[in-house]
């Protein structure tokens, strides 16, 4: 079997709740191994025609499985691809602020911090250590693999590059990692490469909104009618002599987590996902409303009082911040990768439209434009 070495230079734009057992924070090779699991079933979904089944029996015969021997139907055998850090150091932060307040309708005194609204459980819970972004030195991650798995995983650690974040909270922007390959190596195309669709589909195709919500499981990237569903942000400098307000970036992480963190909040509040009149408390709801489908939990005065929901229900976030370095800052993508919600959690109930709810989601991102969220273009000729 011919081998080959896939080398990237890794560091974090954001703080990064990545833990040892003892929940302190340190750089680890299981959590990289398993986001590259994560993304490259994006990466291969298309070839096995969307077949979980036959997809989990390639993902185990390249990464192998836990307790399954080489004759296991399912794949199995000793993993294929192995990875190195060049460094298991330490976090470096003994915990991260709650942040610059921000305007919340639904909380007491109507401001939370930023950090904390985004970050809570690692922040403002029992207090975390993490994971220091940026680096003067940063660290090396060796991927070796058989060279005819080298290009789905190149094309699994792009969509790292792009959407990859790791660490408790990391779908809310923490731990949102920046890849660089060193000279002579393959390329690593960064936050201006995203732009449009071209780069995008040549790494993975794009799903529509009805297609990635008939599946349970993150599938593809989704894209409706105008474009796919990843928005880019920016901080819009001082009107210019032509009467335009430039593209900028943010002078710091903060700053861009602030933003996200406001975006959030402005979605989760409005009209068409506010709890504001429909009660709650210690009773809960009888039946999931649209905010549920976003993410469950919703809060302790908002459980569904129903089977496979109430405390033990979870459904995780689709929609993914990321943080990126850019020019002399940073800026950040919002990305929706759609699924349905789990069976156990719709069975037997009336659930909101699931292919409204999001389209509400993306029409009230798109409303954003004016403050420097952009949704990116389709395929340019």
């Amino acid at each position: 079997m011919t081998m080959q070495t896939l080398t990237y230079q890794v560091s974090f734009n954001t703080p990064a709740f990545l833990g040892n057992a003892e929940q302190q924070a340190q750089w680890r090779t299981p959590p990289f191994k398993a986001l590259l699991r994560q993304w490259w079933r994006v990466v291969k979904a298309p070839d096995v025609g969307y077949d979980h089944h036959a997809l989990l029996r390639l993902e185990n015969e390249l990464f192998g499985s836990a307790g399954a021997s080489d004759a296991d139907s399912t794949g199995g055998g000793r993993s294929k691809v192995q990875l190195r850090l060049s460094s298991w150091d330490a976090g470096g932060l003994t915990s991260v602020p709650t942040g610059e307040m921000v305007s919340h309708t639904e909380v007491p005194g109507g401001k939370v911090g930023a950090n904390l609204y985004l970050g809570y459980g690692p922040i403002g819970g029992q207090t975390r250590s993490a994971i220091k972004p940026g680096s003067s030195a940063p660290i090396a991650l060796k991927l070796r693999c058989p060279i005819e798995h080298g290009a789905d995983l190149r094309k699994a650690m792009q969509l790292v590059a792009w959407f990859g974040t790791l660490g408790s909270r990391s779908r809310n922007g923490w731990g949102s990692l920046h890849l660089e390959a060193p000279s002579g190596e393959q390329s690593v195309l960064g936050f201006s490469d995203l732009a449009n669709a071209n780069f995008l589909m040549e790494t993975s195709p794009l799903l529509s909104l009805t297609d990635c919500l008939s599946r349970d499981w993150r599938a593809a990237l989704g894209t409706d009618d105008t474009a796919p569903l990843v928005w880019r942000l920016f901080q819009l400098g001082p009107r210019n002599q032509d009467g335009k307000l430039p593209l900028e970036p943010f002078v710091k992480w903060e700053d861009a987590m602030r933003e996200l963190a406001r975006i959030k909040i402005a979605v989760r509040t409005s009209e068409f996902f506010s709890f504001h009149k429909h009660g709650g408390g210690k009773e809960g709801h009888p039946q999931p409303l649209p905010r549920h489908i976003l993410a469950y939990p919703a809060g302790s005065k908002h459980k569904v009082d129903a089977s496979g929901w109430k405390d033990q229900g979870r459904m995780a976030n689709q929609v993914v911040f990321k943080v990126h370095r850019w020019k002399t800052g940073f800026t950040a993508t919002i990305a929706h990768f759609p699924t349905t919600t789990p069976l156990h959690m719709a069975h037997k109930l009336h659930l909101p439209d699931a292919r409204l709810v999001w389209q509400e989601v993306h029409h009230l991102l798109d409303v954003e434009r004016s403050k420097g969220l952009l949704r990116i273009k389709g395929v340019q000729a």
